[in-house]
């Protein structure tokens, strides 16, 4: 039997998420961070070495983890950058690349949770407010309007958002999440915000959000900039009746749900939005209502009956 470099799992973990801080990946870090506190709460003080990670010690950690009342999605997350983990232990020599498949028997999939997204009426009602008594949540109103404007922009890619990606009346710059190329054409009403704020913002940046130049300062400023963004979100949606919490995503998920309402294909929806595919862009649909439903079922009806 092959001999393996031993090494144990907390320290395998612990070498991966320093490689990913020294790569300015804080946000990968952040998530392997996350699941291994998670795991090791499981191990206590086991000193599990890499290698001998076994389907049986992966069945022991769900069932851990539900008898927590871990959601679906929270669980297979866990799952997911475990096996990643695993997946690197491997090329590096750490495990075996064969035998029983550790993560056949767990669930690593994605549930569809309910998106939430918001009519045109609310975000006409959402850009009238007055809110100049309050700085911090007019600029928070003005990145969710302008995210929305920007094909639902994320706000990641808002904060780091730069003048050198703005050029030729276009933002030109690379997604965060997937690495993909963006080119999105600067509306009058993109430009009125970023115009707005400019004089609130560093040099390089387009937004007042990050400031800081070391990289791991700036990814806990963007932490902080995020929580204190979805805050004033959610006041924003109490005064305007919104009957779920507005956070950042929503303007993501209404840009989507509008323009397929306004008869855009989806492809089209998928490729606005910078999805490598059509099923990521499904997710980001909300339902259609049943009296859309309803009246197209009665336009069918009427083929066969008129």
């Amino acid at each position: 039997m092959k001999e393996f470099k031993k090494i144990t799992l907390e320290k395998y973990f612990r070498t991966l998420i320093g490689r990913m801080e020294k790569a300015n990946r804080f946000s990968t870090a952040r998530n392997y961070t996350k699941t291994m506190e998670s795991f090791m709460g499981f191990l206590k003080n086991d000193r599990l070495l890499v290698s001998d990670l076994s389907q049986d010690v992966v069945a022991r950690y769900n069932e851990h983890l539900k008898e927590r009342h871990v959601t679906r999605n929270t669980l297979s997350f866990y799952n997911r950058i475990l096996r990643a983990v695993y997946n690197k232990a491997v090329q590096d020599g750490y495990a075996p690349a064969y035998g029983p498949c550790l993560f056949d028997e767990v669930y690593t999939g994605v549930d569809r949770t309910r998106k939430r997204s918001v009519s045109k009426k609310i975000l006409r009602q959402i850009a009238g407010l007055d809110l100049h008594d309050n700085p911090e949540m007019e600029l928070s109103r003005d990145l969710f309007l302008f995210s929305f404007f920007a094909r639902g922009m994320c706000f990641v890619d808002l904060a780091y958002l730069t003048w050198k990606e703005v050029s030729n009346g276009s933002l030109e710059y690379i997604r965060s999440k997937t690495d993909q190329r963006m080119e999105v054409r600067i509306e009058p009403c993109m430009a009125a915000i970023m115009e707005k704020w400019k004089k609130d913002a560093s040099l390089n940046f387009v937004f007042p959000i990050v400031r800081a130049e070391n990289s791991k300062e700036a990814f806990e400023e963007y932490q902080y900039r995020l929580c204190r963004h979805n805050l004033m979100l959610k006041e924003i949606g109490r005064r305007v009746n919104v009957p779920f919490p507005l956070n950042s995503y929503v303007a993501r998920h209404s840009w989507a749900s509008l323009a397929r309402d306004s008869g855009v294909s989806l492809s089209v929806i998928s490729s606005g939005m910078g999805h490598t595919t059509e099923r990521t862009t499904r997710i980001y649909l909300s339902e259609l209502d049943n009296k859309i439903i309803d009246h197209a079922n009665r336009r069918v009806i009427s083929l066969i009956l008129e």
